[in-house]
């Protein structure tokens, strides 16, 4: 009868670290699947950010306009990086080596080839290049995140965990696709 109490105290403890254990693995499968943006304003150019989780890997697309609707294409960029997840709704991203960059206009092939974009010469309209993260290659990326029903939230920051989400920046939310 004496040992009733701390029983239950430890069937507690325990049931409590198994349901915490589940959490981690459901944020993990929560995420899986694609998840984009509504079309975003940034210095004189619109973007879509399209990030897809699948397993430990993260598969950026961000696409860059030159209209205020997302409607004419400028370029494209395509990145693999790893992630994992982290406690409370942290993401912490491993960016990988290379990334693929398309021009998809006529002025974006101009501009590239004028300026040698990612060292390359030769740039021609929606064809994809490989390009080097360089020196950045293998940093680290610490991002929080917040889910809503379809709706994720997430902030990222290069130096440090962010502790709050900017839910007011498009750039911050994404829909599930």
């Amino acid at each position: 009868m004496k040992y009733i109490i701390p029983i239950i105290i430890l069937s507690l403890f325990l049931f409590g670290c198994k349901a915490d254990k589940d959490e981690t693995t459901s944020s993990t499968t929560e995420l899986e699947g694609t998840w984009k943006t509504a079309c975003y304003t940034e210095d004189n150019y619109t973007f879509i950010n399209t990030p897809t989780f699948a397993g430990n890997t993260l598969t950026l697309t961000d696409e860059k306009h030159s209209d205020t609707s997302c409607a004419t294409d400028y370029r494209l960029l395509e990145e693999s990086h790893t992630f994992a997840m982290g406690d409370a709704n942290k993401i912490t991203i491993t960016l990988g080596s290379t990334f693929k960059r398309t021009p998809q206009s006529s002025s974006a092939v101009t501009n590239y080839n004028n300026s040698s974009k990612c060292g390359h010469s030769g740039w021609e309209l929606n064809t994809a290049k490989t390009c080097s993260f360089g020196d950045d290659a293998g940093a680290t990326i610490y991002c929080l995140y917040e889910l809503s029903g379809t709706t994720l939230y997430i902030e990222c920051n290069n130096s440090a965990q962010p502790t709050s989400i900017d839910k007011t920046s498009t750039r911050n939310i994404f829909t599930k696709q």
